[in-house]
Order: structure tokens, then C-alpha cells, then sequence
């Protein structure tokens, strides 16, 4: 019986009396499966138990493994790393940036960091506190330590892996000893992750196994769930079937954009609001047909990939990137093939980020061509990344479905995008698509039902807010709700429009602010309208809401960002400095959420 635990659980005696009735009724064999299915809850959700003792005292023999993720990349290394050490008999611990106190690193002797750069080199939101906590007049001296860092990053960014750069750098300033190499991540981190993982597994081996442990089998649970369970993921992804996909601009817009609906039914996956849907697609056929013309090679040209043979054409429909122009491949194509304008268009990083605006793979080869080999072309090309949108539902809503808001770019493209090129032209109704949920720990509504909030979501940026309001009403969370949503027309674009007006009826929306930036001759922006309502947005903030931004992070989330400063500025009579700290302080009480891409 569960009644009997008095003060040594979290849970109330009302529940646990449920939970005994429910027990009761259960067989051996339902109550085993039952153990397996709340630990896979628990592991899919929060990192191992191991990320909650960071105020026990430290042995002399322990290893920390310390993980800053934006997209969940680094958290599912970080965890695989300690499960892969507890497997080899060390005393370890896995923590997240974000509860890790920084002053506790003087108690640190072995710590190896796996962290993300979000963006233009800034570091992932859990990573903040820690970060300006060792660049700060505070920072201690740390002879103790002994650390070893693996990036992760996205070369197509200038500052490439800086964030984890930065780490490292600074920790060997303050005294701590590299036990190996950094090693610098791109999308196609997989490889590189796991000789990093064993070099360091190695070494720390050496120093810290204990006799108690030595040549001891010792599994953690969430191993031996992952292991007995059909987990789905990056590399098992779940085959979902499309049930709507509808565009929801007019024809006259200057905007392709599509509202998608995919059917659940059977995974067992869960998603909470603000999370992100990833999606596997493989290269449209006619694209891999056109690229091998373009470069004079036969489709049935065989080739090495993964240690096997394989075609020529299978390996580029099914496993490598011709969409995405990869800033490193490039540089070797041109350096290889002596191709000098191409080399000096991508000198720098503005050269590459506008090439890739323009070209893909096929146009690049087409205005620079070469006699690249098919073994050649398989050995440097990346391989396909899945592409991550934001989930335009509530989970609570729509149990057994998942939504999303695709947008082709400009709907004018010559070259459409991997994923949104396949639902403009190749995938309909009743076709299937792999998919993983991807979660979002720092895009998350309040705790509190009451809590009012703020969402700034122009374009497809307004998707999560879908998601939030759904979960909102089906919760019955009783907070206000505040939408900004612009685009270029009132009449083309005004995603979800009939939607918004239902919400604005029943009273779910307290208001919504609209932005057309063509509909006159001055362009308005969500900025714009953000300013117009600066001293009702202060006294929302002075009474707690939270805001939520979403979409692009290249001029409107900048663009966003400054004005909310200028508000902050103006209406609580601050200076810049301290406006720009104040809205810090709510990024760090996770009152300021951003999701931009």
C-alpha cells in the first residue's frame, strides 16, 4: 500500500489513496508495464534523477556532465554520455546549465560541457546565467578543474560553435587544465560526438573508476526503457499520415503558406505547447535527377556511404543535403577544382549567407562546374537535417493530431525548400511523412493559469500562439491573452483570421494588434503597433504577464527587441542600460520567451 508513506513522497494522501485503488486493480504484468511507461514519461520530459543533486557534496572521484540546448540537441548527448558512463562504473551526475549554481564549479574536479551557439553566437537560453557568471569580475579561479568541451553549431552561421569557443577559452583562462581537444559540431554532428565521447570516456576512466564499480554491468533505467521500447526520434521517426493540408493565402499573395494537419494515431507521442515538430524528408527525385545531369554522372553509379555499396541516385534522394548549401563543403569544392570566383564570393560570411538566399547545390555547380566524381560528391556532402516548425496546436486540443504553418518561400522560388517544397507540390492528403516532436523547454506557457501574457507573432511566427491559445481554452487557464500579428495584406495574408475572431468573441483573445505593412503607403510593422500601445504593454508587464516572441530573427525579433527596451525605457523612467537589464531579468525569470529562427 502507497497510504503508509506519510511525509516521505510529494503526492497527498487523497492521491494516493486513488493511486492504490488504481493499483489494486491492476495485474503483475499491467503494473510492470505501467513502471516502464511513467519512467519513459520521466525521461522524455526532465533529464535522470542524477540532474537533481547538485547540492550534494561532491567525491573526489565524480564527474559532472553539463549541458546548455536550444533545440534539445546538446541535452540528448549530455544524456547519452552519462548513461554511457554510469555503464562503465563512474560516479557521475547530469545537469542542465540552467539549475546548475555557478558558484558550485569551485567544488568541481571533472566536468565535460556539451553546449549549443543559438544563432549569431549567442548561447542557448539555460546557458545565460552560467556564461555571465565566468566572463564576470566574480568568476573564480578554477586550478581544480578538469574539463573538456564539445560544441555544437551550424557553419552556415559566421559565429559558428562560438558559444561553446567561449567556454572553453575562458576556462583555461581561469585556470581549470583541457583534458582533450575542444571539438567544434556542425549539423552533421553525429560522428564527431561519439569520438569525442569515448576519447574523454577514456581518459577519465583512468582516473576516476572505482574498484566498487569495476567490471560491474550497471544500467540506467532510461537505458533499459530506450532499449525494450519502439522510442521514436531523430533516427526512429514516426511515419504520420497527412489529414488536411490546406493554403491559407490567397492567390494573390505574395506569400505561400499552408496550414497542415497529420494524423498521431498509434504513436504514443505527447506534445506540450511550444513545442516544435521535426520533420525527416528525403530529396525529391526529379531535384537528384537534375543535379546528376547537371554534373555528367550515372544515377547507378556505385558508391561507398556507411560502410556500404549503394547507387549513386538512392544516396542522394534518401541521405544527403542538396538543398541547403553548407558553407564547408563549398570552401573544399572550391579550393579542390581551383574555382577562384567562387572562392571569393564566399570569402566571407555576407557572401555566403547571400548565395545561399538564391542557389541551391544544382546552382552552385551549374555556375561553377567541375568534374567532381560520385565518390567525391557522397564523401563531403552533409547529410540531410531535419527541418524543425513550430507546432500550431495544443496537445490537450487535438490528442491524436499535430498542426503545422508551412511557408513556401515568397511562393516564387524556382528552388522550394526540402520539407515546404514537398507539401506545395509532391505530398497530399493520405500521404505519410516521418516526424519526432522535438521539445522546447524555453518557449513554455506560465504555471500559473492566471498569468496573463503577451505573444508577438508576424507571419508564420504565429503558429505556437495557435498552439497557446488552444491549450489555454482547453485547460481553462483564465489569464489574458494578447496578440500581435502582421503581414503584407489584411485581405492575402491574415493567417487563421476566422479563428482569431472567434477567440475576440468568446473572450479566450482579450485583444488582438495588426500590422498589414503593404496595406498604406507608410509600412507598419509589429513594432510599430508595439510602441503605439507602449503604457498598456508597461502595465501588463508591471502586473506580471509574460511575452512570447516568434519568427525571424534576423531584423524582427532585433527590430522587436528594441522597442521593448524603448518601452521599458520610457514607461518605468530608466535608462538604457537598465531597461535593457530589466528585460534580461524577465528573459532569466522566464517572464521573455524567444523562438526564432
Amino acid at each position: 500500500m502507497l497510504t503508509n508513506l506519510g511525509d516521505v513522497t510529494p503526492i497527498d494522501q487523497q492521491k494516493l489513496s486513488q493511486l492504490d485503488t488504481v493499483l489494486a486493480s491492476l495485474s503483475a504484468q499491467q503494473k510492470t508495464w505501467l513502471s516502464g511507461y511513467l519512467a519513459g514519461q520521466v525521461s522524455t520530459q526532465t533529464p535522470p534523477v542524477a540532474a537533481e543533486i547538485t547540492n550534494q557534496p561532491h567525491t573526489a572521484s565524480s564527474l559532472t556532465v553539463l549541458y546548455g540546448s536550444q533545440t534539445g540537441n546538446a541535452k540528448s548527448l549530455a544524456n547519452k554520455y552519462y548513461q554511457t558512463a554510469q555503464q562503465e562504473g563512474l560516479t557521475v551526475q547530469l545537469v542542465s546549465m540552467a539549475d546548475f549554481q555557478p558558484r558550485q564549479i569551485t567544488k568541481e574536479q571533472y566536468l565535460v560541457l556539451i553546449v549549443s551557439t543559438h544563432g549569431e553566437g549567442d548561447a542557448p537560453d539555460d546557458a545565460e546565467i552560467l556564461y555571465e557568471y565566468l566572463f564576470s569580475p566574480k568568476a573564480p579561479k578554477l586550478k581544480q578543474l578538469h574539463f573538456s568541451v564539445l560544441a555544437l553549431g551550424d557553419s552556415s552561421y559566421e559565429q559558428f560553435c562560438q558559444t561553446g569557443i567561449d567556454f572553453d577559452q575562458q576556462l583555461e583562462k581561469l585556470g581549470a587544465q583541457r583534458m582533450t581537444n575542444r571539438v567544434d559540431c556542425d549539423l552533421d554532428y553525429e560522428e564527431q560526438a561519439a569520438n569525442w565521447q569515448q576519447e574523454t570516456l577514456n581518459l577519465l576512466i583512468e582516473k576516476l573508476k572505482t574498484t566498487e564499480f569495476k567490471g560491474s554491468n550497471v544500467v540506467p533505467l532510461t537505458t533499459a526503457i530506450n532499449d525494450t521500447t519502439n522510442t521514436i526520434s531523430r533516427k526512429q521517426p514516426f511515419a504520420a499520415e497527412i489529414l488536411a493540408s490546406q493554403r491559407i493565402t490567397t492567390t494573390e499573395s505574395s506569400k505561400v503558406v499552408y496550414h497542415i494537419e497529420l494524423s498521431l494515431e498509434g504513436s504514443n507521442l505527447r506534445y506540450q505547447a511550444g513545442d516544435s515538430l521535426g520533420i525527416c524528408a528525403p530529396n525529391r527525385a526529379d531535384d537528384v535527377t537534375a543535379l546528376l545531369q547537371q554534373l555528367k554522372l550515372d544515377p547507378s553509379t556505385p558508391v561507398t556511404f556507411d560502410k556500404q555499396q549503394h547507387d549513386l541516385q538512392s544516396v542522394l534522394i534518401s541521405e544527403l543535403e542538396i538543398s541547403l548549401l553548407n558553407k564547408k563543403f563549398l570552401h573544399q569544392y572550391a579550393e579542390n577544382f581551383n574555382l577562384s570566383e567562387l572562392s571569393q564570393r564566399i570569402s566571407s560570411h555576407q557572401g555566403f549567407v547571400d548565395l545561399t538566399k538564391t542557389c541551391q547545390l544544382i546552382d552552385v555547380m551549374t555556375a561553377y562546374p567541375a568534374a567532381i566524381d560520385a565518390q567525391t560528391l557522397i564523401d563531403h556532402l552533409p547529410k540531410i537535417t531535419p527541418r524543425l516548425y513550430s507546432i500550431a496546436s495544443s496537445h490537450h486540443a487535438n490528442p491524436d493530431e499535430v498542426h503545422l504553418t508551412i511557408a513556401l518561400v515568397d511562393g516564387k522560388e524556382t528552388r522550394m525548400g526540402l520539407v515546404s517544397g514537398s507539401f506545395h507540390g509532391t505530398l497530399d492528403v493520405g500521404d505519410q511523412v516521418n516526424i519526432f516532436i522535438e521539445p522546447n523547454n524555453h518557449f513554455k506557457l506560465p504555471e500559473d493559469p492566471q498569468t496573463a501574457i503577451i505573444m508577438i507573432g508576424p507571419g508564420t511566427g504565429v503558429a505556437p500562439f495557435r498552439g497557446f491559445l488552444q491549450e489555454r481554452q482547453a485547460l481553462k487557464h483564465t489569464g489574458d491573452n494578447w496578440l500581435f500579428f502582421g503581414n503584407p495584406n489584411f485581405d492575402h495574408d491574415f493567417l487563421y483570421q476566422l479563428e482569431w475572431q472567434q477567440y475576440l468573441k468568446t473572450g479566450l483573445l482579450s485583444r488582438i494588434d495588426l500590422a498589414f505593412s503593404r496595406d498604406q503607403a507608410e509600412k507598419i510593422y509589429v513594432q510599430h503597433k508595439i510602441k503605439a500601445h507602449s503604457a498598456l504593454i508597461w502595465q501588463w508587464l508591471e502586473k506580471g504577464a509574460h511575452i512570447y516572441l516568434c519568427g525571424d530573427k534576423d531584423h524582427m525579433a532585433k527590430d522587436v527587441e528594441a522597442e521593448l527596451i524603448q518601452v521599458i525605457e520610457q514607461h518605468g523612467q530608466l535608462d538604457n542600460a537598465e531597461a535593457t537589464a530589466y528585460l534580461q531579468q524577465l528573459k532569466r525569470q522566464k517572464r521573455y520567451q524567444k523562438d526564432v529562427y
